[in-house]
């Protein structure tokens, strides 16, 4: 599995902080990380990041984000699209391992949705609750896009394992942009947390980037890291210092309670913080996790994008591995009949209202962000803003 929730918007107010390297994009220092978590201790940033939030999350400040998710709500900007749920990685902060209904997407309600979606178009990401690169289909699932010119941009969210000599043609001559949950850089701790060879990861990813710089049309390429070691470790690792070489983003944190998430109450955090004994943060009830446990503006996940479930099911959000809260069949039912149907409909003004708490998935979900975040990857007239890499990121 993909940790798909960790992952957000690119400020100062967000849990990850993240650090973007690269050695051919300007302005990308690899070592911004150390000044931006230099910046987190300035004494009261987290309590003012806090109390700012608060203030902007508001209902106060509905106006300026309400015209942009009601254009949102015509039609999904993106798919994310979980062709299977099957993962060969046992990420230890991950509870993918406790699925029982796994399965692949058959290709016949795969056409059906690509059939219905492709007309009008938007962004499709493959991966969500599993490893897409283990789909014996997905070759043929990335090529079936060309037939729709408005699908503008694939991704693939991998742990690169299966990110072999077969599969980078794929991704390179059908610009598919790969994003990498790479996580751990040191041998012993990347196979001890993620059960996977590290080895093998590591070849797959040199080969890639290499043969990505050699292409005529290379395609993006987002790297995240979360570590139990510390951000300066990392970065003295070789890989680290191969990957930084190359053209591509780069997310970089050490692990804390602020980082890794809790899968809507799936995961127990707290006994896992306490068995790898990971510090907690020393401003916990201010905390961007904290915060989203008990903010109740409209969730960002119900305007953002459909997430597709590997059996057909559309499931209200990125955080619903177990397909708790299910709002259509692809199946049976069109994308728009779902998008625009009485459940989402029913949750969005739930939302609105303000009555977050009433959805039993949200009830305990640490992955919460406000719907102003939209903002962060559409632009005013609901089209996926040119400067983002990837819907993911």
């Amino acid at each position: 599995m993909n940790e798909t929730p960790t992952l957000e918007k690119e400020n100062f107010g967000t849990e990850s902080f993240p650090s973007i390297a690269s050695n051919k994009q300007k302005n990308k220092n690899p070592y911004c990380n150390i000044v931006k978590n230099w910046i987190k201790k300035i004494p009261y940033f987290f309590a003012m990041d806090y109390f700012r939030r608060k203030v902007y999350d508001s209902s106060l400040f509905d106006s300026s984000i309400r015209p942009l998710a009601k254009t949102l709500e015509e039609w999904p900007g993106a798919i994310l699209i979980d062709t299977t749920n099957r993962c060969n990685a046992k990420c230890v902060w991950c509870p993918n391992p406790d699925l029982t209904n796994v399965g692949s997407m058959d290709m016949d309600v795969y056409r059906k949705i690509i059939d219905d979606y492709g007309p009008r178009g938007g962004v499709l990401t493959f991966g969500t609750f599993g490893e897409p690169l283990m789909d014996k289909h997905i070759k043929e699932r990335i090529e079936y896009l060309h037939r729709y010119p408005k699908i503008h941009k694939i991704e693939v969210l991998t742990n690169g394992f299966f990110l072999n000599d077969d599969i980078i043609p794929v991704m390179i001559d059908n610009g598919v942009g790969v994003d990498i949950s790479l996580d751990e850089l040191d041998e012993k701790t990347f196979e001890d947390v993620k059960k996977m060879s590290f080895d093998v990861v590591r070849k797959n990813i040199v080969t890639f980037l290499e043969l990505n710089s050699k292409a005529e049309h290379p395609v993006p390429v987002n790297i995240r890291i979360k570590t139990m070691k510390t951000v300066e470790e990392t970065m003295r690792q070789e890989l680290f210092k191969i990957i930084i070489s190359h053209d591509c983003s780069v997310v970089l944190n050490s692990i804390d309670d602020n980082i890794i998430s809790n899968w809507a109450g799936k995961l127990d955090k707290e006994s896992f913080l306490q068995e790898y004994e990971i510090p907690k943060t020393t401003k916990t009830q201010f905390t961007h996790k904290r915060f989203n446990q008990t903010n109740i503006a409209p969730c960002t996940q119900l305007w953002k994008w459909m997430v597709v479930y590997w059996d057909g099911s559309v499931v209200l959000c990125c955080a619903d591995m177990f397909s708790q809260t299910i709002v259509g069949d692809l199946k049976s039912d069109s994308i728009s009949e779902i998008w625009n149907g009485p459940k989402m409909k029913s949750l969005r003004n739930q939302m609105v209202g303000r009555k977050r708490f009433e959805v039993p998935l949200c009830q305990d979900c640490d992955i919460h962000l406000s719907w102003h975040n939209l903002k962060e990857y559409y632009n005013k007239d609901g089209n996926f803003r040119e400067d983002r890499k990837f819907i993911m990121g």
